[in-house]
């Protein structure tokens, strides 16, 4: 038995043929040449991003003029398809003189585009539109005869006759078109002068007190922010001035009396007629100047009458005299109280807004020691354009709304100015607000206004319905048998007179009845068709 301990022979190995042309090639070589036909892909992707960098930066990453012009001359195509216009013709009596608009459905009910026809005109409907139309000036619609007889000279002609109208090719043409519509209503309208303005204290409830006559501040009652009534105590000052005159007085009332006993002892006594009439005369002097004293003493704010004091002893005289003004404040144990004293007084219910004083200061005539305002009413400064002045009336109720405030004031014109302010060549109104909250605060910057008219029945469209055609206001009525299955599907151009308006809706004078439709959304494509038709 035998055991092979070695294969004599091995299966053969297949090795990849070399590429034609390497045989030769050293081991170096080769590698090289796989590394570039590997990168071959990386360069072809970086070669194609650079190519579309390139196209992207001078075409603005836009498709060509041809496409666009395209992808338009396709959407004015179907807006052609699905939208056409048609001109009618104004006869005379069609057009409305004493409104200035063509198609006037309030004076010619059958033109309004309504189911149920529509009685007459009320006179409060008359009434009410003569009242919008004198509460400012309006600018009226006038068409020549000759432009209205003539079709297409201008676009006022197509937009002033009752037959202007556009048509759509059917109701699911116009919801494509994105076009809405909204009926006429009735709402509360206010139409008012707009203004810019500020708030101030009514100058007749603001008092700026001073001392009468130079002296020290002896003490100081109230500071800035305190609530006074009218005739409380807001300081004492401690006056030379007001001694004398208390002396003065004092010394009047002495000497009538002496005269006036003087008098008397002589009128018995066997003495010249001479002598008694020199008596007379001197007690009448004396009476003189008591009186000039009294006098001194109530231009300083201390109202004292001589006749008071009757037959009171001097030294109490004297005594009434030293707490004369200030018997409320000064207590009975203030007996060594300098009889120079003079009280400051609130002449008004308010706040003191100023107070430039203290304790021990030097104070003359001149400083302005306090300020108190009364803030239960104010007034508010607006600056009213001059085109809109002329319709501004004392009496007219007013609004206002500081800035950062949701709350409106109201008030009433007060004055109207004679001037135009030079720099904003604006005229000055003022208005009298009411404010016993005290939420009104002077110096408060914000918006008044002006109103001229309110009218809790307005007719009314929204803002968008209205367009601007050849310098006439428009709106689209939708034709009365719009939703029937076999009925007209057109839009007619109306012309409006409009009055007030809000953020939402617009009041339309005349040239609507309620219960049509108009045109919200989409009005303006509307009014461009027969723009662009013209």
């Amino acid at each position: 038995m035998s055991t092979s301990s070695s294969v004599s022979s091995t299966a053969p190995v297949s090795v990849p043929a070399e590429p034609a042309g390497q045989e030769h090639q050293s081991p170096e070589q080769q590698s090289w040449f796989r590394a570039i036909i590997g990168s071959v892909p990386m360069l072809l992707t970086f070669a194609l991003l650079a190519a579309v960098a390139y196209w992207g930066h001078h075409t603005e990453w836009k498709f060509s003029t041809a496409q666009r012009d395209g992808a338009k001359s396709s959407q004015t195509a179907k807006v052609e398809d699905l939208l056409t216009t048609e001109t009618g013709t104004l006869s005379p009596g069609k057009w409305c003189e004493q409104h200035g608009i063509a198609a006037c459905p309030l004076c010619d009910r059958s033109l309004a585009q309504v189911l149920k026809p529509l009685e007459p005109a009320s006179a409060d409907e008359l009434e009410q539109v003569q009242k919008a139309f004198a509460a400012r000036e309006r600018q009226a619609e006038t068409v020549s005869s000759h432009t209205r007889q003539s079709v297409g000279s201008h676009v006022l002609a197509n937009v002033a006759t009752s037959g202007s109208r556009v048509r759509v090719a059917s109701k699911e043409a116009a919801e494509k078109l994105g076009i809405d519509v909204a009926p006429v209503w009735e709402a509360a309208m206010t139409e008012s002068i707009t203004a810019s303005g500020e708030v101030s204290f009514d100058a007749t409830r603001v008092a700026r007190l001073a001392a009468r006559v130079p002296g020290t501040a002896w003490r100081v009652s109230k500071q800035i922010g305190d609530t006074v009534k009218a005739g409380e105590l807001l300081a004492i000052i401690d006056a030379g001035e007001v001694g004398k005159a208390k002396t003065e007085f004092l010394h009047g009332i002495v000497q009538v009396r002496l005269k006036a006993q003087a008098l008397a002892n002589l009128k018995n006594a066997p003495v010249p007629e001479r002598q008694k009439k020199e008596a007379e005369a001197a007690r009448r002097d004396a009476e003189v100047r008591l009186l000039s004293a009294e006098q001194a003493l109530v231009n300083l704010g201390l109202t004292v009458k001589a006749v008071e004091f009757g037959k009171l002893d001097v030294d109490d005289i004297a005594n009434q005299l030293q707490r004369l003004g200030l018997a409320r404040e000064l207590s009975q144990t203030d007996a060594d109280l300098p009889g120079t004293l003079l009280p400051l007084r609130s002449p008004l219910d308010g706040v003191v807004m100023q107070v430039d004083v203290i304790a021990g200061e030097v104070v003359d005539p001149e400083d302005v020691l306090f300020v108190v305002a009364d803030p239960r009413q104010m007034w508010v400064n607006l600056n009213v354009m001059a085109a809109d002045a002329r319709w501004v009336q004392v009496g007219q109720a007013s609004r206002f709304r500081p800035d950062g405030i949701k709350a409106e004031f109201t008030g009433q014109v007060d004055w109207i100015g004679t001037s135009a302010d030079e720099t904003t060549r604006t005229i000055p109104v003022r208005v009298v607000m009411p404010n016993a909250d005290g939420k009104l605060r002077a110096s408060a910057l914000g918006v008044g206004r002006i109103v001229l008219r309110e009218e809790p029945h307005a007719i009314t469209v929204p803002n968008e319905a209205v367009q601007t055609l050849g310098g006439c206001e428009v709106v689209f009525v939708r034709d009365k048998d719009f939703l029937k299955p076999n009925g007209p599907k057109v839009f007619h151009a109306r012309m409006v007179r409009t009055g007030a308006k809000d953020i939402t809706n617009t009041e339309i004078i005349v040239g609507v009845a309620i219960g049509e439709v108009v045109v919200s959304k989409g009005s303006a494509l509307l009014a461009g068709k027969i723009g662009a038709r013209n």
